[in-house]
Order: structure tokens, then sequence, then C-alpha cells
């Protein structure tokens, strides 16, 4: 059984550090939100970690099925409510989608970067958490064309 953990300390304002094994991380809001715009957001670092998953299961996979690449890319937008931030009409503050856009450049066949893609999103946790608690559509192009999965 995997673990992990990270211990946030507030600063000052909405300004805090995170400290994950032997890192800090900071992490702030905008100005309009009462923060002082230091850092991304606890919202940016969640898709950031949807992002950085995904980048690290698709080399796992991608090594252990032959693939070699030249670049990957992950991008990922997630879509929510702010007025449930503040229990305003009852909205849930949850994210409502998820979208995460994998580019690859390669000279492998598209078939073998589909079944690692494919591979990567059913074996990254960050994107099997989200994909039980939400829409999640996932999008692959390779060498810039957009491929179906």
């Amino acid at each position: 059984m995997g673990t992990v953990r990270a211990d946030a300390k507030l600063l000052g304002q909405q300004y805090q550090e995170v400290k994950v094994k032997d890192f800090k991380i900071t992490s702030d809001e905008p100005a309009p939100s009462g923060g002082t715009d230091k850092g991304p957001t606890p919202l940016d670092f969640f898709a950031a970690s949807v992002g950085f998953c995904e980048n690290v299961m698709f080399t796992r996979h991608a090594s252990l099925h032959g693939l070699e690449f030249d670049s990957l890319e992950t991008s990922v937008r997630g879509h929510w409510d702010r007025r449930g931030q503040y229990e305003i009409d009852g909205i849930d503050p949850s994210f409502r989608d998820m979208t995460v856009e994998t580019k690859v450049t390669t000279k492998a066949p598209v078939e073998k970067v589909v079944q690692v893609a494919r591979i990567t999103h059913r074996t990254c946790p960050m994107h099997a958490t989200i994909a039980r608690a939400m829409q999640v559509t996932d999008k692959l192009f390779v060498n810039g064309r957009e491929v179906p999965l």
C-alpha cells in the first residue's frame, strides 16, 4: 500500500507552505480572492498533479512496451462553479469535469501510442481518482493530429 503525506502551514493571509518529503512548495490565492499572489493556488496544484502523474506513468509504460518518443506534454483543464466555495445557492464546490490532453511526438506507430495512453489512464492514480469523481475527457494527439482513444 502506497502512502503520501503533505504537511501544510499557513504563513499569512492565504499564503502557505507545504512540506512534502524534503521539499517545500508554496501556494497562494490571487489578490482579488484575498491572497497575495505569491504562488499557484491549491487547485492549480491539483490539476498539475494529474499532468505530472500522467507523464510519469506514460513514460514508464512506454519503456515497458518499447515505445520511443521525442516529446510528451499533458495539459489538464477542469471546471467548477466558484459559488460552491461560499455555499451560494447550495452549489457543490467539486469539479464538474476535467479534460486530460496528451500530446506525443514519435516515429512509432499510432496504435502503440494509443495502447500506452490507454494503459496510462488506467494506471495513473491521479487519473483513476478523478475518473471516479467526475466526467473526464481524454484526448490524444500524436504528431499534432488528434487520435481516437
